[in-house]
């Protein structure tokens, strides 16, 4: 008897272990499979996109690297549920030989830093009487290469609400902040495997603001089931403890919004305006808008803490639909507050997900574009 009471002394505290972790894993994939449901509920009930769709031929060029293909995606996409025909151009493409063959109505360019698109040719149309746009994804950044290209077209679309004066005082008639949306049928909360889940989750390059940052609070992040996936991120002197964490690569759309959707908590931290060692911004224009992540981030239904812009408040409503930090100290207090109120958190990211798809769409954003145009 005394030998089975020690067998039993010996396996039950397993037993208990076993028990615990199968309704831990019961619960957390109950609360799973609810989240789930619901995002896909506000998906469903997101307010109809449908406008009406102008009678228009529009011919988009677009960015065509890594950094923007879902920028890509989404306006094409978008561009195609909002005109009558779409004609899509890539930039080493003779656009202007395109634009004289296909007599848009509009020629519309994302032109990103290092895209290989020559002004020449939007003069080219422009002296063949075609209307031109360009939208730039890397305000205020590349400011001073940005500045020399706006000059080139009829209409100009910048992220950054500060860049507006810049391009008028250069002599930029028409000029607009617009920016960027979301696809949610591209970008989107979807059910993943233990290969996505993580409690905390970055996407996106060192640059040295994000380094100083992750630096201080690399001690928390060695202690948490972390995801950092990005360039340059051995630039960290606190490296080795996170290097199995990390990993360099970049990420297509696809992938990005599955690790997204696995995380419990996504930090979004803006780069800074007065990088001097990546950007090209002589003018020190200040960074007070929002960038693409935001809204990527919020379409896949994550719990989102973000450094807190001056333009944010116009997007999301912080604390109720998306959470921000001003400081190293107060990430982690934000992490440590949120890791541990799961409900609250998963509350947060579905007012964020149910905000973007009725308001931050590339539809949205198409149709403002268009109306600022065409009326």
């Amino acid at each position: 008897m005394r030998r089975r009471k020690g067998r039993i002394s010996k396996t039950a505290p397993l037993r208990d272990e076993g028990a615990a972790g199968w309704e831990n894993g019961y619960l957390e994939g109950r609360s799973d499979g609810y989240h789930y449901g619901l995002c896909e509920s506000i998906y469903a009930r997101a307010a109809p996109e449908a406008a009406p769709s102008r009678n228009i031929k529009v011919l988009y060029v677009k960015a065509e690297g890594s950094p923007y293909a879902s920028l890509d995606q989404g306006i094409e996409e978008a561009l195609r549920a909002s005109v009558r025909e779409v004609v899509v151009a890539s930039p080493n493409d003779d656009v202007a030989q395109l634009a004289e063959a296909a007599n848009p109505d509009l020629v519309l360019v994302l032109d990103a830093a290092g895209c290989s698109f020559k002004t020449e040719q939007v003069d080219r149309m422009r002296d063949g009487g075609l209307l031109t746009a360009v939208w730039l994804p890397d305000d205020p950044y590349h400011s001073d290469a940005t500045a020399d290209i706006a000059r080139h077209y009829d209409y100009v679309f910048t992220i950054e609400a500060n860049c507006v004066s810049m391009y008028r005082d250069i002599g930029c008639c028409r000029v607009f902040h617009l920016p960027f949306g979301v696809n949610p049928g591209f970008t989107r909360h979807v059910r993943v495997d233990e290969t996505y889940r993580h409690d905390i989750c970055f996407v996106g390059s060192a640059f040295w603001n994000r380094v100083a940052y992750f630096d201080e609070i690399a001690d928390y992040l060695a202690a948490k089931r972390v995801k950092i996936i990005g360039y340059w991120w051995e630039r960290l002197r606190q490296y080795e403890k996170l290097a199995s964490r990390i990993e360099g690569v970049w990420m297509s759309p696809e992938e990005t919004a599955k690790y997204y959707s696995g995380a419990k908590i996504v930090i979004n931290l803006h780069r800074s305006a007065d990088d001097k060692s990546h950007n090209s911004n002589s003018r020190n224009v200040p960074a007070h808008s929002v960038n693409p992540r935001l809204f990527e981030i919020a379409s896949c239904a994550a719990f989102q803490l973000v450094d807190n812009r001056p333009e944010l408040s116009q997007f999301y409503t912080p604390g109720v639909e998306i959470a921000t930090f001003e400081s190293p100290s107060d990430l982690v207090g934000k992490l440590d507050y949120y890791l541990t109120h799961d409900e609250e958190r998963r509350e947060i990211a579905r007012r964020g997900l149910y905000r973007t798809v009725n308001e931050h769409t590339y539809r949205n954003r198409i149709q403002r574009l268009l109306s600022v145009i065409f009326g």
